[in-house]
């Protein structure tokens, strides 16, 4: 798809969203704040992040709206690659559409019993299936308290809340959703990773390292045994310190977090042994091929060239598909080429490699890596243990030479397997 393409197609999904619905009484923009504690207030279940992150995504959606589906897949990636972003779900039902109001309330109703969020995830995956019906069986399988959960429908006890968003959101002048305000700059229509990720890159630029999140770099709790018999290693297999990163080739922050191992292992040659597991994360569609990629490239003895030549030219890859930003006359490259000319430039067996690929021969090796990570509570990309104890935030060259030296005087045992 051509640049020129890309954007008519999204100005169409722009102009062609069904009009939000509108409360009988709306204030005027001056009066709407929609962090404000006005009664009803904002439910705590509708927010997602740590209150103090630097940045506030206020998100005007609608369950039926696909463009808004969409949209929330991007907002949980970002959500599971930074804490330094938080987000607000703002409910603005169209006017037009037949479930608008009873497409809202049971998120709501889920909200009041903890699982705002999952019955968030439930509504967008099954859009088509709205009604009364699907929506007690929805409740039931999230195990909600069935008579309360249908009690509050029947009753409409949170349709106030919807009200109280379609009044904010008429304060604000959103016409059509979803509609995003990202501490206050407005974007409207679906977004994905790179309009999204640019707004939120450039604010948070501008925001000092001890204004932002700062993530417990070592989660609490025993150490976590670690299956590596089929894993991609670097460093000694006698070395003390196991470190094993959960990483996802689509992920930028695993791009950026690579050459950081690249300087822990030559910094702690005889101390470090490096392992790397496949977890593609579910918003990013095409990561699951490039990490067969690189498995088919490890049956030929080059799993780190393709892990580093993956990471490498990531960015560029990402931009050219979310935005087509080449000329018509230099079409993007499907995804199955791209990894097929990464294998000529390593000098593999492209017919064998171009076989593992077609067939998937490596899928249940990374579906088992993403099941281990479920498991031990791997909740975003790159996520690392060192010596089986994981580390829940980002760090820095700095801090994990701080964490191996730590472990360097704490070790007594032999490294996890």
């Amino acid at each position: 798809m051509t640049r020129h393409t890309c954007l008519a197609l999204s100005a169409l999904l722009i102009l062609a969203a069904p009009q939000i619905a509108t409360p009988q009484a709306s204030q005027p923009y001056s009066q709407v704040n929609p962090l404000a504690t006005a009664k009803p207030p904002q439910p705590l279940s509708s927010i997602r992040g740590s209150d103090k992150a630097p940045i506030t995504i206020l998100a005007f959606s609608d369950f039926e709206s696909f463009p808004c589906a969409r949209s929330a897949s991007v907002i949980d990636g970002f959500l599971q690659q930074t804490r330094d972003i938080r987000v607000i779900f703002k409910h603005a039902p169209a006017a037009l559409n037949p479930n608008a109001m009873l497409a809202h309330e049971p998120a709501l109703a889920a909200g009041a019993q903890g699982k705002f969020w999952e019955m968030h995830d439930t509504l967008f995956e099954n859009q088509t299936h709205l009604t009364h019906a699907y929506l007690l069986g929805y409740a039931k399988s999230l195990g909600l308290d069935l008579a309360a959960f249908e009690r509050a429908l029947d009753n409409h006890t949170y349709r106030p809340i919807v009200e109280r968003d379609l009044s904010d959101s008429a304060g604000l002048g959103v016409t059509t959703t979803p509609t995003f305000f990202v501490n206050g700059r407005r974007l409207v229509g679906p977004q994905g990773y790179a309009s999204l990720g640019a707004v939120s890159e450039s604010l948070l630029a501008g925001i000092p390292p001890d204004k932002r999140v700062q993530p417990e770099i070592v989660a609490a709790g025993p150490a976590q045994q670690i299956d590596l018999s089929h894993a991609p290693t670097r460093g000694p297999a006698t070395a003390p310190i196991s470190l094993v990163e959960f990483s996802d080739f689509e992920c930028p922050y695993c791009a950026q977090t690579a050459p950081v191992v690249r300087q822990l292992l030559a910094a702690y040659p005889a101390q470090v042994r490096f392992a790397f597991k496949h977890y593609p994360l579910p918003m990013h569609k095409e990561s699951p091929l490039a990490h067969e990629a690189s498995l088919a490239a490890a049956d030929q003895g080059k799993f780190w060239e393709m892990h580093d030549l993956l990471f490498a030219t990531q960015a560029k890859w990402v931009q050219a598909r979310s935005s087509a930003n080449g000329a018509e006359s230099e079409p993007v490259p499907t995804l199955r080429d791209d990894r097929i000319a990464k294998a000529t430039q390593l000098n593999l067996d492209v017919a064998r490699f171009t076989q593992n690929l077609d067939t998937h021969h490596f899928k249940t090796q990374i579906d088992a890596d993403r099941q281990e990570g479920n498991r031990l509570g791997v909740d975003g990309t790159p996520f690392f243990f060192i010596n089986g104890h994981a580390i829940s935030g980002g760090a820095g060259l700095s801090d994990f030479k701080h964490l191996i030296d730590a472990a360097l005087k704490e070790s007594t045992s032999t490294p996890v397997r």
